[in-house]
């Protein structure tokens, strides 16, 4: 089964990005495919992960420059306060060492410096679109 988790605040403009690109994929009928929109990632969530033979995380990450680009970017980055995010690869961890799997995984995120607005919405909208067409080709 592919599980796709978009993650992020969708109440601060581009930080929702994962969860919008989830909202446009629930309008498709992907098979075998389980949808997740949450907040944050938390080591809860691996309990809905572990039946994965494929995952997809979806989010928005900061870049000064390349606004709107989609990357795939695995580095974590260190945050200044308390937080209970964790990070992909922490997932990752849990499910092989709790669970013994090993899911194939991919990560969409768009880069973007504006996290508490969306400042070009047509360029936004284009990003989700690609990563809504690529998934619905690929699944």
């Amino acid at each position: 089964m592919t599980i796709i988790v978009g993650f992020g605040n969708d109440l601060r403009g581009e930080d929702g990005f994962g969860i919008d690109v989830i909202k446009k994929l629930q309008n498709y009928d992907l098979p075998n495919t389980k949808l997740i929109s949450t907040f944050q990632l938390t080591p809860e969530l691996s309990l809905e992960l572990k039946e994965a033979t494929r995952l997809i995380f979806i989010d928005a990450t900061f870049s000064d420059i390349n606004n709107y680009s989609l990357a795939c970017n695995l580095e974590e980055y260190k945050h200044d306060q308390l937080s209970h995010h964790i990070s992909i690869r922490t997932i990752l961890m849990i499910l092989e060492r709790l669970y013994n799997t090993k899911p194939e995984y991919e990560l969409y995120s768009m880069f973007t410096n504006s996290f508490n607005e969306i400042i070009d919405e047509k360029n936004y909208e284009k990003a989700i679109k690609k990563v809504v067409e690529f998934i619905k080709t690929v699944n």
